[in-house]
């Protein structure tokens, strides 16, 4: 059977664009045996000219589509498409592969099974160098006790618009301008290197050297206001540095 690569060329667009639009593609032609291209258009909100580049950009990272021809033809993956062909990137998968450590860690009796296992097979489909990157990224995220009933009571969701620029510099190892909401007085402006991140289930913490006061702090997340990342960048210091300022205790993800 031919592949869709035969029919169709690819065009030219912004790669965030093609990529975002070619995951959803993908998430279409998952769930449903065959699809013709005025269908997938529809379901995309594109012009069938679109689609079909976006089919052809499919085609050419190597997911494997058919096409039949003719009335009730259509476009489908191949029967040998499979997870072991999902595209993540790199900071996606650095967040997959820590979630599943931090599952590990909290000995969820759900996810306990094949946690581990899976985390190992995700590492090693990473470059020597880039899987090194991870260890280390791995390492500076902490587990520490269930956080107090005051704390659980008071917890709120990070905002949406700062969690980007956190995950940014605390894999970037950049520091971070920080507009930070303290239990006890006023509001103010913070320059901070996030070291490390630590869960006191439910609430998470940055660990982070102040550069103004000299010392080791403690920062909830959910009282980050608002974040940039600055352009310097930092050396680790010991989490065990820190916590003698913050006096919390932790155990490594």
């Amino acid at each position: 059977m031919p592949t869709y690569g035969t029919f169709v060329r690819m065009g030219r667009r912004p790669v965030r664009e093609r990529v975002d639009r070619g995951e959803q593609l993908l998430g279409l032609l998952r769930g449903r045996e065959l699809w013709t291209a005025p269908e997938l258009a529809e379901a995309l909100g594109v012009s069938l000219r679109t689609v079909r580049r976006d089919l052809a950009a499919l085609d050419a990272r190597g997911v494997p589509l058919e096409a039949e021809r003719g009335r009730g033809g259509g476009v489908r993956l191949s029967g040998a498409w499979g997870l072991g062909r999902v595209l993540l990137d790199e900071h996606e998968l650095l967040d997959l592969v820590l979630a599943l450590a931090l599952a590990e860690r909290l000995r969820s009796p759900l996810l306990l099974g094949h946690a581990r296992a899976v985390r190992h097979k995700l590492a090693a489909s990473f470059p020597p160098a880039q899987r090194r990157r991870l260890e280390r990224v791995r390492r500076r995220v902490l587990v520490g006790e269930v956080a107090s009933a005051a704390v659980r009571a008071s917890w709120g969701e990070p905002r949406s618009s700062v969690v980007p620029v956190l995950h940014r510099a605390f894999l970037e190892q950049r520091a971070l301008v920080l507009d930070y909401a303290p239990e006890r007085g006023l509001p103010g402006r913070r320059e901070v290197e996030p070291h490390y991140l630590l869960l006191n289930w439910p609430a998470w913490y940055l660990l982070v050297w102040d550069r103004e006061r000299h010392a080791g702090r403690s920062l909830r997340l959910d009282r980050v206001r608002a974040a940039s990342v600055a352009a310097a960048d930092f050396t680790l210091r010991r989490a065990e540095e820190l916590m003698a300022d913050v006096g919390q205790f932790f155990g490594r993800v």
